[in-house]
């Protein structure tokens, strides 16, 4: 199989399992409200309103705090046979920032106020990403907040979830997303919301079941307009749709797959962001690194940012997002410096090389296209190693040749690289609990997330949560 259509086939996978983690999410969420016994908190304690009006299936969240000398088995979803958190007190409630903005009402439940109001900082910053929806939201906070001392993480925005039917909103959705977005403020976490995947009934290139933004364009503005409005000073970035340089998140009735149709949309949807919230920052959406381009299907990465150069794409954003994918490649090693694993099974870097394999190639390349700084909103290393399970993991064969070590050492080692090359805002890694949180094994289809994944399924951690625990995250 060619490096193409292998790096295609592991696009493929991502992006069904992305689809499947979300509904499992949600299912899983609903589940562990029913059925744990613990106690709860109200909206109120979590989010700094003054209380939410009645709905037919009220949303009440579920929160504990780590206490100091927590297990070294983080396992705040409940599951069976690993030791739960230790419950604490809730902290304190900060002071709420301004009046709520209109604009971000919805219908049915009280307006968000945010906390904690603050701008992105300027240095840079250390992140994870958690399945944010599924488990204790207030202890895989304070794990990521706490424990691991990180200042980022990421919340995928599912835009059909929030907005099913026409003229309907989907109260539970937005109710456990100011759940999550009160309770990370308070705890000191920038966040970034990635925006992806209009619904349906707002698009008419629905083949093959792909995501895609809206026909009218200003539909997606409208909707950017209340999520910044509801969260403002709460989330200090907002990443403008995912890897649209693929068929399965950039459908379009026109089924191209060029930069500068993207850039038409940034110009329908940034001016609606910039009024309601000037100081958010806004990202461009991290690309997929294919490194080739099947007409209709999906652009080399380098083409595609050429093409949104080109069209003035730059001028309307802050930050440029980058996926930097791993592979069995260091973090170091440029796609032309002919380095060569000679133990590697996977032979992809080494035999066909090309940028998209490298992690220091494919930022540099956008880097020198751009001139604009980059917000790094995905980045590890998939490995087996430590999870217990044999036999090659489906399309994810690089996995066999990481240990989990390795995993550690490179995702350290990557940080420091996107710290010191000074144009970089943030880091966040994928992922901090994926391996807890879907229905699959690493071995099964759909079971990727669990080889990025920094703990195992039992909730131990590998050496990688170890090592971002441990290692130095002071910024000159």
């Amino acid at each position: 199989m060619s490096r193409y259509r292998f790096s295609q086939d592991i696009e493929r996978e991502r992006r069904a399992r992305t689809r499947r983690v979300v509904l499992g999410a949600i299912l899983s969420a609903v589940l562990l409200l029913g059925g744990v016994g613990l106690f709860i908190l109200g909206l109120n304690a979590l989010t700094g309103n003054r209380g939410i009006a009645a709905t037919a299936t009220p949303f009440v969240p579920v929160v504990r705090y780590l206490t100091p000398g927590a297990p070294t088995v983080i396992n705040p979803t409940g599951a069976a046979g690993a030791p739960k958190p230790t419950t604490a007190a809730p902290a304190p409630t900060l002071a709420v920032g301004g009046a709520p903005d209109p604009d971000g009402q919805v219908a049915g439940i009280k307006d968000f106020t945010c906390p904690a109001p603050r701008s992105a900082p300027a240095k840079f910053g250390y992140g994870i990403q958690s399945n944010w929806p599924v488990g204790d939201i207030g202890s895989w906070n304070s794990v990521m907040a706490d424990k691991l001392k990180l200042t980022w993480t990421k919340a995928q925005v599912r835009w059909k979830l929030y907005e099913p039917e026409r003229g309907k909103i989907d109260a539970y959705q937005w109710q456990i997303l100011d759940a999550f977005v009160g309770d990370a403020n308070k705890k000191g976490l920038n966040i970034l919301f990635g925006v992806i995947d209009a619904p349906n009934y707002l698009r008419t290139a629905l083949d093959g079941g792909n995501a895609g933004p809206p026909d009218d364009f200003n539909e997606a503005a409208r909707f950017f307009k209340r999520i910044t409005a509801r969260y403002k000073g709460c989330v200090q970035a907002l990443e403008v749709w995912n890897e649209m340089n693929l068929d399965r998140e950039w459908q379009t009735p026109r089924a191209k797959i060029v930069g500068s149709e993207y850039v038409t949309f940034l110009k329908a949807v940034v001016p609606a962001i910039r009024a309601k919230d000037p100081s958010m920052m806004v990202v461009m959406g991290a690309l997929s690194p294919v490194g080739a381009t099947v007409e209709g299907k999906y652009t080399d990465d380098f083409v595609y940012m050429d093409q949104f150069v080109a069209a003035g794409g730059p001028a309307l954003v802050d930050c440029v997002g980058v996926h930097l994918n791993g592979f069995n490649l260091p973090p170091d090693k440029a796609w032309d410096s002919g380095y060569n694993d000679t133990t590697a099974k996977f032979r992809g870097p080494f035999d066909n090389p090309n940028h998209s394999w490298s992690f220091i190639s494919t930022i540099k390349g956008y880097r020198e296209r751009t001139n604009k700084p980059m917000c790094v909103t995905e980045f590890g290393w998939a490995s087996m190693d430590g999870l217990g399970l044999t036999g090659d993991p489906p399309g994810f064969g690089f996995a066999l040749d990481n240990t989990e070590q390795e995993q550690a050492n490179w995702i350290v080692q990557g940080f420091g690289i996107l710290r010191d090359l000074g144009y970089v805002r943030f880091g966040i890694v994928f992922n901090l609990d994926y391996s807890q949180k879907i229905g699959q094994k690493a071995n099964e289809p759909g079971g990727d997330p669990a080889l990025y994944s920094v703990l195992r399924p039992n909730g131990s951690t590998r050496p990688a949560f170890d090592a971002i625990e441990r290692m130095d995250k002071n910024v000159p």
